[in-house]
């Protein structure tokens, strides 16, 4: 099997998933991507429009009284929240990116880790984090975090979940099309500028018995087309023949069929180690390409592209705007 490139290289970078897909396995069964989420509101905030709401009721008076607690197999670390945003921003986002969309990144943390609190105990968030103080935080980081300490977004008043992912391929995904309907505020958004990252292309190259093996091994299940008709503007592909490719209205694949078998476009991504679920299958002689655009699950918020819209004068505010709806800026007292 051999992989290669189309215009620029796809680079391995330290960019955390904001929003795992994983092994969305058979059917839509795969509440697809349960690892992180995201949002923001819909209205027209400006800088000075942060609503400050207390959150005295789930226990959470002061954004220096909650902790994360960070258990791995050397034992148990109890870190301020902040210090362990600052952290995970540093490993799951270019330094070298805009101010704004440093920040924007950072809310987003900070609304997941908030989301994912223990009921039992508001102040404490517990994660198994192994990689937890393997990296420098630069300056530019902790401004950034900083300087949106207690910052993070809510839906219908709780901590929302965020969404992030690398490059998208020209288009964000919509969470209802990926069965994702206790998300609504996943909507489909243009990147027009994403095409500029040297991310957006890579390509896959298999022999057809590479190809085969690889798809017989794996767990396929029966389902109804209508199921995935009915959640929005898809379409079908034929493809080598004997696939169908449905896609959603991002042109990101939802489900490959072949005879009657069904997988996501997640599964079959991660399957075939491609960089996103937006692809076309060519063949040419013995050999199946995959050719692929973007970086990631394609929700939420792309990181180019919130740093491309940082590049042209949008704060933090405007790029969550943007990204998601209906989600209200939020901030501890």
């Amino acid at each position: 099997m051999k992989k290669l490139r189309i215009f620029q290289t796809v680079k391995i970078k330290r960019i955390v998933p904001g929003f795992s897909p994983g092994n969305l396995g058979t059917v839509f069964l795969f509440f697809i991507l349960a690892t992180y989420l995201i949002t923001f509101f819909f209205g027209n905030l400006q800088e000075g429009d942060v609503k400050q709401v207390s959150f005295a009721e789930m226990g959470k008076e002061d954004v220096y009284s909650v902790f994360v607690s960070n258990e791995t197999s050397f034992g148990s670390e109890r870190i301020p929240l902040e210090d362990y945003v600052a952290d995970r921003l540093a490993r799951c986002m270019e330094n070298t990116y805009e101010s704004e969309a440093l920040k924007a990144q950072a809310i987003l943390i900070r609304s997941n880790l908030l989301s994912e609190g223990d009921e039992q105990n508001e102040k404490e968030i517990k994660v198994e984090d192994v990689d937890y103080g393997k990296i420098p935080i630069t300056d530019k980081i902790l401004e950034a975090v900083t300087q949106t300490r207690g910052v993070y977004i809510t839906y219908e008043g709780m901590p929302a979940r965020g969404a992030y992912f690398a490059v998208s391929n020209g288009k964000t995904r919509s969470g209802k099309e990926m069965m994702l309907d206790e998300y609504p505020y996943l909507t489909s958004v243009s990147c027009e500028r994403d095409f500029l990252s040297e991310d957006f292309n890579s390509m896959m190259v298999y022999t057809e018995r590479e190809f085969e093996e690889i798809w017989e091994s794996l767990n396929t299940s029966q389902m109804l087309e209508d199921e995935i008709l009915e959640k929005g503007e898809i379409t079908t592909e034929k493809a080598l023949d004997e696939f169908t490719l449905y896609r959603d209205s991002a042109d990101y694949v939802l489900y490959v069929e072949k005879e009657g078998r069904y997988i996501s476009g997640e599964q079959f991504r991660n399957a075939f180690y491609l960089s996103s679920a937006s692809f076309h299958l060519n063949k040419e002689g013995n050999q199946v390409m995959i050719i692929v655009k973007g970086t990631g699950h394609g929700l939420g918020m792309s990181q180019f592209g919130a740093n491309e819209m940082a590049k042209e004068g949008n704060d933090y505010i405007n790029i969550l705007n943007y990204f998601f709806k209906d989600v209200t800026i939020t901030k501890f007292e």
